[in-house]
């Protein structure tokens, strides 16, 4: 009673995965003769081709500019992080839009302005700190070959890190929290410029 049980499932399981199958293909092709198109779709022998990374592709970034400049004569180390966050995006957008090197005659000019902030998320009874959100803002705009701008917008990220009270470790971690925004912020404008571009 059981095996026979077993079979009839199997076969309505068997036919309902058919039919969702039919379904995806019935859509995927619905999709296809509307004219969408993937966001990032893969370059064919066009020249043309390659969708919306392609003319991502003819964006120079200019250098990313960090809201402190290091001063030798004070020591902040808020000025090194903000000039590591903004080596940092400016290294993760030349991945995400230029990697086959920057475009010899560019069609667009990237400009971003970037700030850091920190501020505690959780702390003991005595008020130090154990938590700490960082915040990162990128106010950027995209010019393009005469100069004016086309695009402006701000993309904000933030990421948590743990402070254990140890000077090595509370480093590290606050790096690693640095890296993960600076990916995140250099992806949010990356889908954002695509969105643009795209239109």
């Amino acid at each position: 009673m059981n095996r026979l049980g077993d079979i009839e499932s199997s076969a309505a399981g068997g036919r309902l995965g058919r039919r969702r199958l039919m379904l995806a293909l019935g859509a995927t092709l619905l999709l296809g003769g509307c004219g969408w198109r993937p966001l990032y779709e893969r370059p064919g022998p066009a020249t043309n081709s390659g969708g919306v990374s392609t003319e991502l592709a003819q964006i120079k970034i200019d250098p990313v500019v960090p809201d402190s400049s290091i001063d030798p004569l004070h020591g902040s180390t808020d000025a090194l992080y903000d000039s590591r966050a903004a080596q940092l995006l400016q290294n993760y957008l030349k991945d995400a839009l230029n990697p086959y090197g920057p475009p010899s005659a560019a069609a667009y000019h990237l400009a971003i302005q970037l700030q850091q902030q920190t501020r505690a998320a959780a702390s003991l009874g005595n008020g130090q700190a154990t938590r700490e959100d960082l915040i990162m803002i990128a106010e950027y705009e995209l010019n393009d070959a005469k100069g004016q701008t086309v695009l402006k917008d701000v993309a904000n990220i933030v990421t948590s890190y743990d402070i254990l009270r140890e000077p090595y470790m509370d480093i590290s971690s606050r790096r690693d929290a640095q890296q993960r925004a600076a990916a995140q912020i250099a992806e949010a404008i990356q889908t954002r410029l695509a969105v643009f571009l795209r239109k």
